[in-house]
Formats: structure tokens, sequence, C-alpha cells
């Protein structure tokens, strides 16, 4: 297959994948943007007594979330339909390459989520207002940021022997991901002897670079060289480029 066609078979998978189930079943979107939005309303809450940048702050944070668990649905899609309905083994054995189903898996999972992130961003122009350069900065963030968490997605899903696991680890692994490190709170909020345990987590960097994109106040940041955005974009893009990587050569594409 021609590099032509090759792209065709993933805008192919897309659509099976992402495009026909949304057109069929629109609630699917709700579904995507209603846990990111429980956790503005009570940032909403909390900001009318404390104040501050706290609102706008959690909406990046549900932008971030939303793209985030792209890596969920990969994972989860990609175990299903290797273990379950044997799909992953009728593409081993067709022309496709292992680099075009993963292309149009991720692309699908990212077509569920453009509906969520397009209404927080335009949440956010509403609580705090931003320019176009912000807005390319920050697609550019959440595009490697969604290569990053579909890569680890699809990497994952080929460990899986048996459905039953499937659910509870994808779960375990996006919400540690996407809830627990400073993506709906600013990192000088975590304790200082604790703060290291955040930049543990390549999440943290695409907030970081985020909410430096919009203006945000993070905060002292100490070692104040992690909160510089070309260290933050530097680690970000590093991380992204290892679970590449690794998806391309430990991932088990053939049983």
């Amino acid at each position: 297959m021609t590099a032509y066609t090759q792209m065709r078979a993933a805008a192919r998978i897309c659509y099976f994948n992402g495009l026909l189930p949304l057109w069929r079943s629109p609630i699917l979107v709700m579904a995507v943007f209603l846990t990111p939005f429980s956790f503005l309303f009570f940032l909403f809450v909390i900001e009318r007594s404390a104040g501050g940048d706290l609102l706008a702050t959690g909406v990046v944070g549900g932008v971030l979330f939303t793209i985030l668990f792209t890596g969920n649905g990969m994972l989860n899609d990609c175990a299903y339909l290797r273990l379950e309905r044997q799909l992953q083994q009728v593409f081993v054995a067709s022309p496709v390459r292992s680099f075009t189903y993963v292309l149009g898996m991720a692309l699908s999972e990212l077509a569920f989520a453009i509906p969520a992130t397009v209404l927080f961003l335009g949440i956010l122009d509403l609580v705090h207002p931003y320019g176009l350069g912000a807005l390319a900065v920050l697609v550019a963030v959440l595009l490697l940021t969604w290569l990053m968490a579909t890569t680890l997605g699809f990497l994952i899903s080929t460990f899986f022997r048996q459905q039953r696991e499937i659910w509870a680890i994808a779960t375990l692994i996006f919400s540690v991901l996407s809830i627990i490190p400073p993506l709906f709170y600013p990192i000088a909020e975590i304790p200082q002897g604790y703060r290291w345990a955040a930049f543990l987590s390549p999440s943290t960097y695409s907030g970081q670079l985020a909410e430096w994109a919009v203006g945000l106040d993070r905060g002292s940041v100490t070692p104040g060289w992690l909160a510089a955005p070309g260290v933050d974009f530097g680690i970000l893009l590093a991380v992204t480029l290892l679970f590449s990587v690794a998806a391309a050569f430990l991932a088990r594409w053939r049983e």
C-alpha cells in the first residue's frame, strides 16, 4: 500500500471507531464532557469565596483532562477490539501497517474529544479571555498531549490477556495522570516538600504549558527552571517520543 492508501485506511478507521458512533449516539459527547465539568462546578462554588483565577485554572484542567482521557479510550477500545472482536488480527493480516492502525484509532479518540474541548475553550475565553496567539500555543500543547496519551494507551492495551482487567487498569492509570497532578489547581498549592512528585507525571508539563499560554498566574515554582516553558515543552516532547518509540518496538502487534 502507498502512503496515500495508508492515510485513507487511517481515515476509515477514524470514521468507523469515532465519527460513526458519534453520529449514531450524540449523547456520547455529553459523557466525555460530564466528568471534567463536574470538577468545574465545585471549583465555581469554591472560587466564590476564595477569589482569584481558580476557576480559569480549572477550565484549563478540564481541557487537558478531556484530551488526556483519549488515552483511556484508546486503551479500552484497542484492547476490546483485539480481545473480543479479534479486529487487530484482521489488520495484522491485511496490508495496513501498525502505524496506520494506531493513527486511525488515535484520530477516532480525538474525534470524541473535540466537541468537549471546543466547549471548554469557549468557557475559558469567557472566564479568562485569551488571544489567537495563546490559542495556537494551547492547541499545539493539546495535540502533543493527545499523542502522548494515545501512544501510551495503545502500548498498554497490547499486554492485556483478558477483558475483566481493562476497565479498572485503564481508569486507574489515566485518572492518576489527569486528576492528581496539578491540572485543576496551581502547582504552587502543593506543599514544597511534596512538589517533586508532581513532576513525575508528564501531564504536569502539559498543565504548566497550557497555563503559561493563556497567562495564568502559577505562583512560585521551585526549582524555577522547571517552570520555564521551553523546559516544559522539551520534557513533554521527550516523553511523547519515548512512548511512541516504546509503542513501536514493545507493543504486541502480532499475537
